[in-house]
């Protein structure tokens, strides 16, 4: 089976119209190459929050019958609700069952009788999973269930992180209405721009934006994918998404929709030290921070270092616990 077009899937990411089992079934249906394993694929929301049951409730899927896909809820309630939420948020989005165990520091879960037992009732002995791992503790699986061992190489697993981050940005535009605060045409030219927009330095920033996505929407997109995927960041400056927007008469525009993580502390922190700090605390790198908030990678180093100079910590493990620690 040909492997995804990324730029296919993030461009599904940013449909904002339909209902979220929809949404999931299209994505779903672009990602399921990279995880066919020839045994079903599921699909869905997750809030740590909230019951591994309502989950599942409200999962679609692929070639997996309300039976099966009921196994998979049973799966998730045989450890206890902390060490599934630690699978859900570990760093890296893609990647197998037994390595979700490793990263979030659990046992194998395949290693369980019980595990292997649900697993060959849906005729599969391991699972991949595409995830998106936000601050908010609110994501999406797509689980795709193998009848065989799998592996990804790095390259792979890196290009599909990013992809992530667009998963991420379109939930959080489907969960709440998004104030649009600038009209761009598909060339970058500013049409309508509202509050700190309107300053020459940020629709220069968006112009570019816009001109970069394009770009990345044309030839590139099948010519390079991976470069493509680079030139289209999650968000713009930690702030805007950009999103199609079709006037009658199909003329199509790209509007900036406020998107932020929405990170919250009392701390005194900024709000983009707060989101850089927040999404390394997920055990992301500076590198994939940058891509996700539409940041240089020396612009989130410079985040990290002055909320540990206001935090009064020396390392970024510090930072974390000082994060975190309760009031």
């Amino acid at each position: 089976m040909k492997a995804p077009n990324p730029i296919d899937v993030v461009e599904l990411a940013y449909q904002l119209e339909g209902s979220d089992q929809d949404w999931l079934t299209n994505v779903m249906a672009a990602v399921r190459p990279l995880l066919e394993g020839g045994a079903g694929i599921v699909a869905y929301h997750y809030d740590i929050r909230t019951s591994h049951r309502e989950w599942i409730a409200g999962a679609v899927s692929l070639d997996l019958t309300r039976q099966q896909i009921d196994v998979v809820a049973k799966m998730l309630e045989v450890y206890e609700p902390a060490d599934v939420n630690a699978i859900q948020v570990m760093p890296e989005p893609l990647g197998t069952l037994s390595e979700g165990s490793v990263q979030s520091g659990i046992p194998n879960p395949l290693d369980r009788a019980d595990i292997r037992s649900y697993m060959a009732t849906i005729g599969a002995s391991d699972s991949v999973a595409l995830r998106t791992i936000e601050p908010s503790g609110k994501g999406i699986v797509f689980c795709g269930f193998q009848r065989a061992t799998r592996t990804y190489e790095r390259r792979t697993k890196a290009l599909w992180a990013k992809v992530s981050a667009h998963l991420a940005a379109g939930r959080r535009l489907r969960e709440a209405a998004r104030p649009v605060e600038v009209v761009l045409t598909p060339g970058g030219k500013v049409e309508h721009a509202e509050g700190e927009a309107k300053e020459r330095p940020v629709r220069e920033v968006l112009r570019e934006a816009v001109v970069r996505q394009e770009k990345a929407r044309g030839r590139v997109r099948r010519e390079d994918p991976e470069a493509a995927t680079e030139m289209w960041t999650a968000l713009v400056a930690g702030r805007w998404s950009l999103v199609d927007q079709f006037e009658r008469g199909g003329r199509r525009y790209v509007v900036a929709r406020r998107n932020e993580q929405g990170c919250t502390d009392p701390r005194a922190l900024g709000p983009r030290e707060r989101d850089v700090v927040m999404l390394a605390a997920l055990g992301k790198s500076n590198k994939l921070i940058a891509y996700e908030l539409g940041l240089s990678p020396s612009t989130v180093g410079s985040h990290l270092s002055s909320a540990m100079r206001k935090l009064g910590v020396a390392s970024r493990i510090e930072l974390m616990k000082a994060l975190f620690a309760p009031r």
